[in-house]
């Protein structure tokens, strides 16, 4: 057609992909079950990326990354999209009251002295009861997303 013969003229082949090349030490660090085992898994490594990424990670909330971790687990084994979104809804609900959200805004925004002190401090000191109350249930609060139901109508 005209339009595929136009468009033929500006196509060329994808590069090579750069991420693809580092697949082998991003499955072999991220497929651990904890934070803490990620961060050593990358340490470990010989690769200058994985070594960065260790250290990027080793800068972030401790909590917040154990709740990333966890919330993208959760969302893999979950049944439906809503179920996904009912978590991340209590996981943002939770944040907002989470310590560690003003001093990151403290230490970003308001004093930019980009120095949070994270409580707890270290992936190694977060407790795994801490992490779970960012799922917990809001009760009145709770989003309430259910999978639409479908019948023979529907499809």
């Amino acid at each position: 057609t005209p339009v595929q013969e136009a468009l033929a003229q500006f196509t060329e082949p994808a590069p090579a992909s750069e991420l693809l090349a580092q697949q082998s030490w991003i499955d072999a660090a991220y497929s651990a079950d904890s934070v803490a085992d990620i961060v050593a898994r990358l340490q470990a490594s010989g690769v200058p990326e994985a070594q960065k990424a260790a250290e990027q990670v080793r800068a972030k909330s401790p909590t917040a990354c154990a709740v990333t971790l966890t919330s993208l687990r959760r969302a893999r084994q979950a049944g439906s999209l809503e179920e996904v979104l009912n978590d991340e809804f209590r996981v943002s609900v939770a944040c907002l009251n989470s310590p560690d959200l003003v001093e990151g805004i403290r230490a970003q925004v308001v004093d930019k002295d980009r120095n949070p002190q994270w409580s707890p401090a270290t992936i190694e000191e977060v407790d795994p009861a801490q992490v779970d109350a960012f799922f917990a249930p809001l009760g009145d609060l709770e989003l309430g997303l259910t999978p639409p139901t479908t019948t023979g109508d529907n499809l």
